[in-house]
């Protein structure tokens, strides 16, 4: 048996271009893939407008609940405008003790509250504003607000004592914004 020589049979695939010879299409290649990695990389990670991920809500059904059981003149601004919206909205009965919340965020983008209670005077402070210390008075549309800060959870207050409610407007907003907001309520 004698064995015939072959010829050596060509590959299809193309050898590897030597380091330092790349081409421009190389390159393009190579930074299309690059930027696709990026592209998928800060669609992951963008987050929405922080103002777009605020939910509003309406409170009218919380508000006339709460106005029903209080035995006080329940709070609710009038006329802030659209810049102002609701986020939370809820009113208690709890043996007695009506407590009502609304949270809005300010035109600003900071936080506060009207809060109202029947209950006891130093829980309704310490749930708000523990530790708080008094900085003078303010008059808002007539009527004389106590101005509370360095409380915690809130950094500050207007408090508004009366016929057996406390009315405090609160929050992380300015007291200019909080001043803004107690000038705005109205009782029903």
């Amino acid at each position: 048996m004698t064995e015939t020589p072959t010829e050596p049979q060509e590959s299809t695939a193309s050898a590897p271009t030597p380091r330092g010879r790349e081409t421009v299409g190389d390159m393009v290649r190579s930074m299309s893939l690059v930027l696709v990695v990026v592209a998928v990389v800060v669609l992951l990670t963008v987050r929405a407008n922080p103002r777009e991920l605020v939910q509003q809500v309406d409170y009218s059904v919380q508000l006339q609940q709460a106005r029903l059981a209080a035995a006080y003149d329940v709070f609710a601004p009038v006329g802030l405008g659209g810049r102002w919206k609701a986020t939370s909205a809820r009113g208690d009965n709890v043996e007695g003790v009506v407590t009502w919340h609304l949270g809005l965020v300010t035109p600003a983008e900071h936080y506060a509250a009207v809060e109202q209670s029947n209950g006891p005077v130093q829980a309704f402070l310490d749930d708000f504003v523990a530790g708080a210390t008094k900085s003078g008075a303010v008059t808002v549309s007539g009527v004389r607000w106590q101005r509370l800060e360095g409380g915690k959870p809130e950094q500050r207050a207007l408090l508004l004592r009366g016929r057996g409610v406390t009315t405090m407007v609160t929050g992380s907003a300015t007291f200019s914004e909080l001043g803004t907001l107690a000038s705005a309520l109205r009782g029903g």
